[in-house]
């Protein structure tokens, strides 16, 4: 998989133009737990989607370590406040739809699956991303189920964490409880935690943040900062 933006991946419907596709080649995509020394150098960044952050992040450094079981499939059930929706006004945010209710959309069509498939290194029937609306202003959470290869332990699992998010200022790991929206809301911070079975042989995995915060503008600035060599949470914490 390419850290570029991929036009395939993204599914867009035209081409593009040999200049568009000249530039695409140059772009890093701005997610900086991911990218951070990259994003550095850049001078075009692709900023994430608020939904892929909340499943990428908690997602890839399981997958990285080679312990999450691919064939068995992956489900990430994610609900976003109504400006997660997207800014153009639709009948579905309109708030006589939206209030005391919950719905799906998007159901396999998301545009933020290539995102997922990209960063995280999946092939499509590998997991099933499905976004819900919720009824609140604003926030993200993202319930993903794994199954692993071999039985694993809760500071097994949590180490890999750790490891892996060792100097991102913007991810909270919550060692023995799960995060909630209402700890991440209006905040820069990815909140994530997780829980084994008995058996050790699944997870559930719970990942909290402001869509319009580290899924957005929070996160745009957070690759400005690196752009310009600047603390990567200037201004956010």
């Amino acid at each position: 998989m390419t850290e570029a933006v991929n036009r395939a991946v993204y599914a867009f419907s035209d081409d593009g133009t040999a200049q568009s596709n000249a530039i695409q080649n140059q772009a890093i995509y701005g997610m900086p737990e991911l990218h951070r020394s990259k994003i550095g150098a850049a001078k075009l960044v692709a900023n994430p989607g608020c939904y892929a952050t909340s499943v990428i992040l908690p997602l890839r450094p399981l997958v990285a370590a080679g312990i999450v079981d691919l064939e068995s499939g992956i489900v990430a059930d994610s609900k976003s406040g109504v400006s997660g929706a997207g800014k153009a006004p639709t009948p579905k945010t309109h708030y006589m739809y939206a209030a005391d209710n919950l719905s799906a959309y998007g159901v396999f069509t998301h545009r933020h699956t290539g995102e997922l498939l990209e960063q995280i290194g999946l092939e499509s029937g590998q997991i099933v991303f499905t976004p819900h609306l919720l009824p609140i202003p604003r926030g993200i959470l993202s319930t993903i189920y794994v199954r692993f290869r071999e039985p694993q332990t809760h500071a097994g699992v949590a180490s890999l964490y750790k490891q892996f998010f060792a100097g991102s200022p913007m991810v909270r790991f919550y060692e023995t409880s799960l995060p909630q929206i209402q700890y991440s809301v209006r905040t820069n911070y990815a909140d994530i935690g997780f829980q084994l079975s008995p058996d050790g042989k699944r997870a559930v995995i719970v990942s909290c943040l402001d869509n319009l915060l580290k899924g957005a503008s929070g996160q745009a600035v957070q690759n400005f900062n690196l752009m310009m060599g600047w603390g990567e949470s200037e201004g956010l914490e």
